[in-house]
């Protein structure tokens, strides 16, 4: 009898893959009602939802992440660009339209066991994901190039999701400003809450890990360089375009984004989608090169006779 998970992989999804779709859908069904209890800062039943839909979507994306780099390198540098600044536009806007139509429905989207949070999380996983696949193909100085690159990614994944604040906070403020996430620094910078200490021990760890990374060949200046000269590059300026603009959002610098509930979470799914798009498009372009020659066929002794 043939495996059933071997009958859905022929027609689309993996059997984790449709759960994943299914607990997400049931997600945002749920962030859409009265918050269930045990509620202590969100709902329990909205994280139990959202993160492990999120964790079976990357099982699912792991089978698939190869065939999507493939389908990327076969579209247009017109028809990528649609596609991946649609998606952020898109997105963008519906946000903007359920801010407007609903702001405690947008408050609850913006919330860690919201909407933009999980897919945001997805995004840049499935970006480190897929660049470690394609890195793991590749010689020793280039593979831990693009290890680096995918080690960011993972960064800027786990960063987004403010766990020390998950239901309650495990850790205090500064000067009364809430900081759980590393982009928290961003407000305590514009409110002038940290000192000069403070930025002095930041400045040196920053140097530490620097030195480490260049040390063990991990940080290379002149693989970063090529990587700023070439076109799919424009991905990562209008990310953090976006990144900026949440950034600005949340600090409180334009009084319309300033409003609760901020615009800062669906500005960063908007980055992460252009994040995700230039994760896609180097993975199109090393993958030809990266995959491993087909071993050669032996020939037969007729032939060789």
């Amino acid at each position: 009898m043939q495996d059933p998970d071997a009958l859905i992989s022929k027609k689309g999804l993996s059997r984790w893959g449709v759960a994943g779709l299914a607990l997400f859908l049931v997600h945002i069904v749920l962030l859409c009602l009265p918050p269930l209890p045990p509620d202590v800062k969100g709902s329990l039943w909205d994280y139990l939802t959202a993160y492990p839909a999120v964790a079976l979507l990357l099982v699912e994306w792991v089978r698939r992440h190869a065939a999507a780099a493939r389908g990327w390198a076969g579209l247009s540098a017109g028809r990528r660009w649609a596609i991946g600044l649609g998606g952020a536009a898109g997105t963008f806007v519906l946000a903007l339209a359920v801010r407007w139509l609903s702001p405690a429905l947008y408050m609850r989207f913006s919330r860690e066991e919201g909407l933009w949070e999980p897919l945001t999380l997805f995004l840049y996983l499935a970006a480190a994901l897929l660049l470690l696949g394609v890195a793991a193909k590749l010689a020793a100085g280039e593979r831990r190039h693009w290890r680096l690159i995918a080690g960011l990614y993972l960064i800027m994944g786990l960063e987004e999701i403010d766990y020390l604040g998950i239901f309650g906070g495990l850790i205090g403020r500064v000067q009364g400003i809430y900081a759980g996430s590393l982009h928290d620094l961003v407000i305590l910078a514009v409110e002038g809450a940290l000192s000069p200490a403070a930025w002095a021990i930041i400045a040196a760890l920053f140097l530490l890990l620097v030195i480490v990374l260049a040390g063990s060949g991990y940080l290379q200046p002149r693989a970063i360089l090529a990587m700023f000269a070439r076109a799919d590059f424009l991905w990562v300026v209008v990310g953090l375009g976006f990144l900026v603009g949440g950034a600005a959002a949340e600090a409180g610098l334009f009084e319309l984004a300033a409003r609760p509930p901020t615009l800062e979470e669906s500005l960063e799914l908007a980055g992460a989608i252009c994040f995700f798009c230039y994760a896609l498009s180097v993975a199109a372009r090393l993958e030809p090169r990266a995959a491993p020659a087909p071993a050669p066929v032996p020939s037969s002794p007729s032939a060789s006779g």
